[in-house]
């Protein structure tokens, strides 16, 4: 190919300078390894894209043909492990790539819920770590389930356990409990409360309901630094993140009416206060909870509501910024943790999660996106896809980068994609 657009240069009178043709090439390879991607050719996206880079790249070869080397990234983490799951179930990411959790929202199709326990996985290699909670802990059988959290380093997973009135936390690595936090009534709705951890993971925050309480734990030590009763409302969802100490959380009351009513609240050491009381506009808001989720300087969150649109607010007043509709989005499940500026990710019920502007336009992915925090991704068959550009899309820490990622590959193939590389690969003199 490189050849041949060379000559084409020479035939055009020389008017193509080296260094331009070697630009064309890399991004027409880096063309060729996307169009091989999207078609399911994870090896010859890879070899399309080493093309894009010339041999032992260095940093400012990497920063010239960033298009090459974006493809070789995603070409190098797209992935599919097919997980012994129910139809349904709910996924959370780590923070580095390295662990995703797993938990039936209902019966498998058979009726049997032993399979739907709280389950740690190896998302790159597809292998089960551990077993952690059995569906019991988790539901008294009603539909639905509270999804897990990771704390943001990876090292602890927490998860409600209703039925037993506890916060269950364990090391993220290896499964092991570390310990159960109390103080919520056993029985609570399985579709009530939640928890998450502070952005710096300092702080656990633990919601329950029957009655509902809201708790916030330190993690060095797992004592609990403050807590707050709401005997006026049925239902609390947490919102991700929360910086200074600070996290915020929804709470509502399906009983008194149709919208509920619905209010903004805060906790911290110093005690939990009411941030904004919601109009009863728009409907249904409070009536269905998936997990809620802020965007990455906490100054926006969302939550979608009864109708599943999706519904953005700005944090600090609780005014409505955006509302993406069902009709655009789909019927969302749950929320991702947003990437970027005013951008969500999120997941919805035909399991294709999406990258979406709060005008509900579609965005590419990026090469840094991450999943940090996937709620609710209807996956049917247990098959967890990811990777693929148009699909799940995740940086784990421990993945290569720059120089290292283009020798790390090109170890992986074959002589013959090592000498097809080598021929037609661009240079840069």
């Amino acid at each position: 190919m490189r050849l041949i657009i060379a000559a084409m240069a020479v035939l055009a009178g020389g008017s193509l300078a080296a260094d331009e043709l070697a630009d064309f090439q890399s991004r027409e390879f880096a063309n060729e390894a996307r169009e091989a991607l999207a078609a399911g050719d994870r090896s010859g996206a890879l070899v399309a894209a080493m093309k894009g880079l010339p041999a032992d790249p260095e940093d400012e070869d990497i920063a010239r043909f960033d298009e090459a080397y974006d493809a070789l990234l995603r070409a190098f983490v797209s992935r599919a492990v097919q997980l012994d799951l129910p139809v349904m179930s709910v996924f959370e990411f780590d923070g580095t790539g390295k662990r995703l959790a797993s938990v039936g929202l209902m019966p498998s199709p058979d009726g049997d819920q032993s399979r739907t326990s709280l389950t740690l996985w190896d998302p790159r290699s597809g292998e089960k770590v551990s077993d952690l909670l059995p569906i019991g802990a988790l539901t008294d059988g009603a539909w639905g389930v509270q999804a897990p959290a990771f704390s943001p380093d990876g090292r602890f997973l927490a998860q409600m356990a209703p039925v037993d009135g506890v916060a269950v936390v364990f090391d993220a690595s290896t499964g092991e409990e570390i310990t159960r936090l109390p103080g919520h009534e056993p029985g609570t709705l399985p579709n009530s409360g939640g928890l998450a951890f502070s952005r710096d993971g300092s702080y656990l925050m633990t919601l329950g309901s029957s009655p509902t309480v809201a708790h916030m734990w330190d993690t060095s030590s797992w004592e609990r630094v403050a807590s707050a009763e709401f005997n006026d409302y049925t239902l609390l969802s947490p919102i991700d993140g929360g910086r200074d100490g600070v996290m915020h959380f929804i709470a509502g009351d399906v009983s008194q009416g149709n919208p509920p009513p619905v209010e903004l609240w805060s906790i911290a050491p110093e005690g939990a206060s009411l941030i904004h009381r919601f109009p009863d506009e728009p409907s249904g808001l409070g009536a269905h909870w998936g997990r809620i989720a802020t965007d990455d300087e906490d100054r926006l969150f969302a939550l979608p509501n009864g109708n599943f649109d999706l519904m953005v607010f700005e944090r600090a007043t609780g005014a409505e910024i955006a509302r993406l509709s069902s009709s655009v989005i789909g019927q969302s499940t749950g929320i991702v943790a947003p990437s970027g500026d005013g951008v969500l990710l999120l997941s919805s019920i035909d399991a294709s999660p999406r990258r979406l502007t709060f005008g509900g336009e579609d965005a590419p992915l990026q090469p840094l996106d991450k999943l940090v925090g996937i709620h609710a991704v209807f996956s049917p068959g247990g098959e967890l896809l990811g990777g693929s550009p148009d699909l799940l899309d995740y940086r784990g820490e421990d993945l290569p980068r720059g120089f290292e990622l283009y020798h790390t590959v090109l170890e992986t193939l074959p002589a013959d994609a090592r000498s097809e590389i080598a021929s037609e690969q661009v240079m840069t003199e």
